[in-house]
């Protein structure tokens, strides 16, 4: 053993399909509790401890940042499928068929 502390490292991926919701859960006195739930698997993300914490505001604004990059991204990529798709059909209407 190398007396080094023991660090334990998790990743999680949610896969967003048609049974989801996501909700924000607030107290008088307590933190709020953000929850992610995909059906099968459910997330909470909360602040550590009772007091107030600049560096958890920090966290809550780059989570905020990221989950907007994210729409966007997405609405680009759902957009460029429609597209490409729209095209797609365009191209086999005015297509020749052979009789």
């Amino acid at each position: 053993m190398s007396g080094e502390p023991k660090q334990s490292y998790t990743t999680l991926g949610l896969l967003v399909g048609a049974d989801w919701s996501v909700l924000c859960h607030t107290y008088p006195h307590r933190p709020p509790i953000l929850v992610v739930d995909t059906g099968n698997v459910s997330m909470s993300i909360a602040a550590r401890g009772d007091a107030p914490d600049a560096r958890h505001v920090d966290f809550a604004y780059k989570l905020l940042a990221a989950v907007n990059d994210y729409l966007i991204a997405y609405e680009r990529f759902q957009f460029e499928s429609q597209d490409v798709a729209d095209a797609a059909a365009a191209d086999d209407v005015t297509a020749p068929h052979a009789a």
